[in-house]
């Protein structure tokens, strides 16, 4: 595979499976960031599979990570972790009780981080993504946003469930690149951090505003409202600001502009 950064980029293509590659393409690393993961489609299909890259794997980072004596790692954790709600907006304390094998996954590497820190020492921060979105992201990752400009551009039928009422928090890619690049230069280390905006944004208004930036009226096919789904889902941002001053802020606006710009500049 042809690289996807630009030259003056250091890129390898790795298995993180395979501790041996893992340890390769890790020498010499002073800090981690730990993207790296098989996706909810995958833990539906696979979930061995899932358990093997998303524990395996993260395991052989972090293993690596002790040896090279590494300041900090960071990962991506989900805001799925938390499972059946029981509040919200929701804050990093609330019981989690994951209810997929892809949240089982992530909850399950956030304990192995605290364990490795309370016996090896390594720090770490963990990062609780809500719906992050932006360019780069394709249709096919399954996330809601590029699955609506896709089919928005292609006049295909959008499913909305219910009245499209459920809101969600939707981060744009660039404040999540800012708080990284805060974490790496900073000192906060062996925390969990929920990585929303605070606000929630109804289904439809997404819809809505892809199809005014588009200037394309969406297709929209209601479908009955699925049992067992939350209406609102966002996070508690109390703690990211303390913490980093700073919270998510791009607008869903500015958001969708930027990343409907770059389907069409990629022909997508």
């Amino acid at each position: 595979m042809d690289s996807p950064f630009p030259e003056d980029v250091l890129y390898d293509k790795v298995d993180i499976t395979r501790k041996e590659e893992v340890a390769k393409v890790m020498e010499g690393a002073q800090s981690v960031i730990h993207l790296a993961a098989s996706p909810l489609t995958m833990s539906l299909e696979d979930p061995i599979l899932d358990m093997r890259v998303n524990v395996g794997g993260t395991l052989n980072i972090m293993e690596r990570s002790r040896k090279e004596k590494v300041s900090l790692i960071i990962y991506s954790s989900a805001s799925s972790v938390v499972g059946t709600l029981q509040h919200n907006p929701v804050d990093e304390n609330h019981p989690c009780v994951p209810r997929t094998t892809y949240a089982a996954s992530k909850l399950s590497c956030e304990h192995y981080l605290r364990v490795y820190q309370e016996i090896y020492g390594l720090n770490y921060l963990v990062f609780r993504f809500f719906n992050i979105y932006g360019p780069w992201q394709y249709p096919t990752s399954g996330g809601l946003i590029p699955s609506i400009i896709n089919r928005v551009l292609n006049k295909e039928d959008i499913k909305v469930f219910g009245d499209g009422s459920a809101r969600r928090d939707f981060v744009y890619v660039e404040d999540l690149v800012h708080l990284y690049k805060s974490a790496i230069e900073g000192k906060v280390t062996n925390e969990v951090l929920n990585l929303g905006t605070g606000t929630g944004t109804s289904i439809m208004e997404v819809v809505e505003t892809v199809g005014d930036v588009l200037d394309i009226e969406p297709n929209i096919q209601y479908e009955p409202k699925r049992d067992g789904e939350i209406n609102d889902f966002y996070a508690d941002t109390a703690k990211l600001e303390r913490t980093f001053g700073f919270k998510p802020n791009t607008s869903l606006r500015e958001g969708v502009e930027k990343t409907c710009q770059w389907f069409l500049e990629e022909n997508i």
